[in-house]
């Protein structure tokens, strides 16, 4: 039940504003009564964050399986780099909530223990670099994950936004060039 009430919510909020969605609207299309949406989450805010937490933790997942076995450090960040645009590309629904409905302040203040796995995971990884002279360290390890993080993520909401023109994840090595310059030491 709530796997199709989640799914049902993605398509909603992926189509509309968060202020514009009512839990009517939701109801109808996962086909269950308002009482069961407020059983289940209590209210609209926490049911669009049971669903960023779903999307993400499958994100984080597929990350962690293709990180697996991936030796030299530019590979494995352009794998990352490859993961979110092929996540993207296969998931434009939450793609498009994200857009419409997640607003910059709630970023970061609202994650699960399979986000904060995969953020300091991935800290680390920066760190590293840094490091090792592979990668600018004349920022701090957070600033280089925003830098990384918000490329690669305007390029996937905007190409959403523009009207897609075939998988992100085929231009992954001409744009990963492209921030691999703009990171690198």
């Amino acid at each position: 039940m709530r796997a199709r009430i989640e799914w049902a919510a993605v398509q909603v909020f992926a189509r509309q504003e968060f202020h514009q969605v009512t839990l009517q609207e939701i109801a109808r299309a996962a086909q269950c009564s308002l009482q069961t949406l407020y059983r289940y989450y209590g209210s609209k805010e926490a049911l669009l964050s049971a669903c960023l937490h779903h999307g993400l933790e499958q994100l984080a997942e597929r990350m962690l399986d293709h990180l697996a076995g991936i030796d030299t450090y530019r590979d494995r960040l352009s794998k990352v780099f490859w993961v979110v645009l092929d996540f993207f590309d296969r998931n434009p629904q939450m793609g498009r909530m994200m857009i419409n409905s997640v607003y910059p302040g709630r970023w970061g203040s609202d994650t699960t223990p399979g986000q904060q796995r995969l953020t300091e995971l991935f800290l680390s990884v920066l760190h590293e670099g840094q490091q090792q002279g592979i990668l600018n360290d004349r920022v701090a390890t957070p600033i280089l994950l925003d830098f990384f993080y918000g490329v690669l993520l305007r390029i996937s909401q905007m190409h959403l936004l523009r009207g897609r023109e075939g998988p992100m994840a085929d231009q992954h090595g001409v744009l990963f060039d492209m921030l691999w310059r703009a990171i690198t030491a």
